[in-house]
């Protein structure tokens, strides 16, 4: 029995090998490398033009800074300014404000001045904007947690700034740990998918600036590392 299975397995063999030996077949072969020396070709060429590509497609992207907290901050107070060369003006700044605090008044948002890592007794603000009776308080927090006591302290800092008001930006909007007591009553909390939302609004509504491509770029960060809704 043992030799007949074997012969018959040997049968097998001879004729899948003069199948693969046969001319049909051959000619099927050689279409097949006709066809992968013409994929090859053609992805050559679209390398040759730039059109293959790979990696990302943003400044942060391309130099890693895409989860960098004061990489961020800094965009996110540029945007901020109504005399920056994106040419956003104030509408950026009113978008974020109508939606953080809405219904509430914010006169001569013209004169706005936002500042980064604002240092004030054992603390430092990433983001403060500064109007005529108005000062905007923003703690932004990307991948990193809240440092010992971080909320509360720089609400016993500014409090009693004019017309103070503290917002804590992260990237799916979260409320503040740190913030206790009064200073949990005061903490709003805004997403960086808001921040993204609003930049796109914005720039629709806005005639461009010379340096709108920077927005532009920032966008596309925005876009792919805080994708859901706002």
């Amino acid at each position: 029995m043992r030799v007949a299975n074997d012969e018959q397995a040997l049968a097998q063999m001879v004729e899948e090998w003069e199948y693969i030996e046969s001319a049909s077949l051959n000619q099927v072969l050689s279409e097949w490398n006709v066809a992968f020396e013409t994929l090859a070709r053609e992805e050559s060429e679209l390398r040759a033009r730039g059109d293959w590509v790979r990696g990302p497609a943003d400044m942060f992207g391309v130099l890693g800074h895409s989860r960098a907290e004061v990489r961020h901050t800094k965009l996110v107070a540029w945007l901020l300014d109504p005399v920056a060369r994106h040419g956003l003006g104030t509408r950026f700044l009113e978008l974020m404000l109508e939606r953080v605090y809405p219904g509430e008044q914010f006169d001569d948002l013209d004169r706005a001045e936002p500042a980064c890592e604002v240092v004030r007794g054992p603390c430092r603000a990433d983001i403060i904007v500064w109007g005529p009776g108005f000062t905007i308080v923003i703690e932004a927090k990307v991948d990193a947690e809240e440092g010992r006591r971080q909320c509360d302290e720089q609400y016993e800092q500014f409090a009693d700034e004019p017309g103070s008001r503290f917002i804590f930006l992260t990237p799916r909007g979260r409320q503040p740990r740190t913030a206790t007591g009064d200073a949990a009553e005061v903490w709003q909390k805004l997403s960086f998918a808001a921040i993204r939302d609003d930049l796109c609004t914005a720039m629709t509504e806005t005639t461009p600036g010379p340096a709108r491509r920077v927005a532009e770029d920032y966008l596309v960060t925005l876009e792919r590392e805080f994708p859901w809704p706002s």
